[in-house]
């Protein structure tokens, strides 16, 4: 789904850029400081047609490492904001993606816990953190690793990170009120790939749902079992790679009959649904192309019940 980006104007380029007054809530100094260090050739600006001053990220962060810091102080607003601070702001998502990929690779989970609260606080949400950040980076990750240029152990490290870091933002994150539905969600046999199904279990519990998650690796039939015993409302499978087709296919049906049998519906997500063939195996009545497009999904089959009318 498309997302929103500030986009500066064609007089500028492509980078972002910023107002006198962005610019000194960034700093948390005065506009009149910051129209002085332009005047002295300090911090660089460039005109609008109406005479305004816009200051590039790039002049920013050249200030900062340099003159900047010094002024700051004396300001008595310390070292100012950091190059991710600054990044954060601007919402610089390429910068902000190799940062997280350093420290995911790292196995820095406080420093990626951290980055994600960052962002939270910044006003995005945890699903636009999910799409321009987590997303983009475990897919450079896994092409990296298959290129045999990241060690199996950096992309398991990269994968504690991110599920470390995305349950800590979980906790800040205000939740739903409980709706009395159940969803029960998990991967086919044969796919390890833990993370989105984790990222789907915390998008429903937000979403005021309970959920049941079977894990990654599960049998269909299991599954199947699953339903018959706690009769979901809702089940999600999260499929990033598919092994087996034909026991597939096999299983496929009795799963797909008991959870008509119970009213539930069936929601697909992931990679492996790509594939025309893997995506007719597993009939469905709603196909995820991420999570936006999921809580999309949700909130208009499943909208919010006022506990009045429970």
């Amino acid at each position: 789904m498309p997302r929103s980006k500030r986009s500066p104007s064609p007089a500028f380029g492509q980078s972002p850029t910023y107002s006198t007054a962005e610019v000194a809530r960034l700093w948390g100094v005065s506009e009149s400081s910051v129209k002085r260090w332009s005047d002295n050739g300090l911090l660089p600006c460039v005109r609008t047609p109406g005479g305004h001053r816009r200051f590039t990220l790039q002049a920013l962060l050249e200030f900062q490492r340099t003159t900047g810091e010094k002024l700051l102080a004396e300001q008595g607003q310390g070292a100012g904001l950091s190059d991710v601070e600054l990044a954060i702001a601007a919402r610089d998502w390429s910068q902000l993606q190799m940062v997280y990929y350093k420290v995911a690779i790292a196995g820095d989970e406080a420093t990626g816990a951290a980055l994600l609260e960052q962002l939270y606080r910044s006003g995005l949400s945890p699903v636009e953190i999910t799409e321009q950040l987590l997303t983009p980076v475990l897919h450079l990750i896994g092409d990296r690793w298959r290129r045999g240029e990241l060690n199996i152990w950096e992309e398991h490290l990269a994968s504690q990170v991110t599920l470390a870091a995305t349950e800590h933002l979980h906790r800040q994150v205000p939740h739903a009120p409980p709706q009395g539905r159940l969803a029960l969600c998990g991967c086919p046999e044969g796919d390890l790939h833990e993370i989105a199904l984790h990222l789907v279990v915390e998008v429903l519990e937000t979403e005021g749902w309970r959920v049941l998650s079977l894990g990654p690796n599960t049998p269909l039939f299991s599954f199947a079992d699953a339903i018959q015993r706690f009769a979901p409302h809702l089940i999600c499978i999260s499929a990033t790679i598919v092994q087996d087709l034909e026991r597939l296919r096999r299983d496929y049906g009795h799963f797909y009959q008991m959870a008509r049998r119970h009213g539930a519906r069936i929601v697909i997500g992931g990679a492996a649904f790509a594939d025309p063939q893997v995506r007719s195996i597993f009939v469905h009545d709603f196909q995820a192309a991420g999570l936006s497009d999921f809580v999309e999904y949700l909130r208009r089959e499943f909208p919010t019940v006022p506990p009045s009318e429970r």
